[in-house]
């Protein structure tokens, strides 16, 4: 009977420590995304540096420098990250990322954790999926609450897919046979290109 006990309020913790973590998951705008829609702001330098297409679904990432035209030396550099999906017989779906130089480089790490992850294994994700330990609410990270950009890596060593979606968010866009390290590539390129601005 303790035992039976001990285990429901073990099991009750467990679940309310879940939902109170993932409850706010994703609710806030990026600090990139507060300030890029605040009064006065505008685009100092901008160019898409990749893009990912498969069958309606895209993927556009673009380098970004950002100012406010109040106080010039307040910068915020960044990657935007353009979804959208069409067609299907939906309504076309977007979402729009914006992430600065911390949460850019905390997703290049976590693509390229999960490609090193997959390649360890040799068995690509084994039909579930891998994803990164950045992205996972459960750790209580600083940044989950914050609307930025998750990614894993489904399927198996034939046919794999890459999973992209704003935290928060329920849709996912999919890329099949696009390796994480291809985006991690891109991410580095545009911040390659933010520094010089």
């Amino acid at each position: 009977m303790r035992i039976a006990a001990l285990f429901f309020c073990f099991s009750y913790f467990v679940t309310v420590a879940w939902s109170q973590s993932i409850a706010n998951v994703g609710l806030e705008p990026s600090p990139m995304e507060a300030f890029a829609n605040g009064l006065g702001v505008h685009t100092i330098y901008s160019n898409e540096v990749g893009r990912l297409d498969h069958n309606g679904i895209r993927a556009v990432l673009t380098a970004l420098v950002i100012e406010d035209s109040s106080l010039p030396s307040r910068k915020v550099r960044g990657v935007r990250v353009d979804l959208s999906k069409s067609g299907f017989g939906l309504a076309p779906m977007h979402d729009r990322i914006y992430l600065d130089e911390d949460a850019t480089e905390r997703t290049r790490a976590a693509l390229e954790e999960i490609a090193d992850a997959v390649a360890n294994d040799h068995s690509t994700t084994g039909g579930g999926c891998m994803g990164a330990r950045e992205f996972w609410p459960l750790y209580n990270w600083p940044w989950i609450k914050y609307h930025e950009l998750d990614a894993q890596l489904c399927g198996d060593s034939k046919s794999s897919k890459l999973e992209l979606f704003g935290r928060g968010k329920r849709e996912s866009f999919q890329f099949p046979n696009e390796p994480p390290a291809s985006l991690a590539a891109i991410l580095a390129r545009a911040m390659d290109q933010v520094k010089r601005h």
